[in-house]
């Protein structure tokens, strides 16, 4: 790793555990700046940093939606359903990214959890989804596609970058099914701590399989 990756990588650490942080504690102008500025720092990091291919400016489109729709979720009156449909942007991008590198047949074993994580999210969001159950099974199919095929990653690429784009398809499906838990099953207080810090894992482990 060169010096300029490990730079960028310590400044996307330091900021995103000051995001989570403040946004935990309520300080709201800190958690403004450092939440985009978090994802800001790995649009750096792989614009300087990573070769440019198809896969990387995929990937850089899909951290820019990102940014837009957590950047509608973190005013006081979240536009939830405008958040929604940048990140529905940003997975189908990843998911035509991860397409483009894979041939067929595809493993069979990883359809099994995911059919049972759609299950147990739906099962136990199904009565808070109310009137938004069409936009939220809609970016759930495209969730669970997204890292049906990140998980295929490894199996068929060599290296280290593969492996990092399947766990970071993981990681982004754990903060999602926690988001849904927390806002249309039972609030937690803890729970923006796991949405926040394993959707900056998903974006960093995503942004260094380039």
């Amino acid at each position: 790793m060169d010096l300029k990756s490990a730079a960028f990588i310590f400044s996307i650490l330091i900021s995103a555990a000051v995001a989570v942080v403040t946004d935990y504690r309520g300080q709201r102008l800190l958690a403004y700046f450092f939440r985009p500025f978090t994802i800001m720092l790995m649009v750096g990091l792989l614009l300087e940093t990573r070769p440019y291919s198809f896969y990387h400016n995929a990937v850089a489109a899909a951290l820019a939606l990102c940014l837009l729709g957590d950047t509608m979720m973190i005013f006081k009156k979240k536009r939830f359903l405008t958040g929604l449909a940048f990140f529905l942007g940003a997975l189908g991008i990843l998911i035509v990214a991860f397409w483009s590198r894979l041939e067929k047949p595809f493993l069979a074993w990883p359809v099994i959890p995911l059919v049972a994580v759609a299950a147990l999210v739906i099962s136990l969001t199904w009565r808070g989804l109310k009137n938004e159950r069409i936009p939220v099974l809609f970016y759930l199919l495209a969730l669970l596609t997204m890292v049906r095929l990140g998980l295929e990653q490894p199996h068929q690429l060599p290296g280290i970058g593969p492996w990092l784009a399947a766990a970071g398809s993981v990681f982004f499906l754990i903060s999602d099914a926690t988001l849904a838990f927390n806002r249309f099953r039972r609030p937690f207080r803890p729970a923006q701590i796991i949405i926040l810090s394993t959707f900056y894992s998903a974006l960093l482990l995503l942004t260094l399989s380039v």
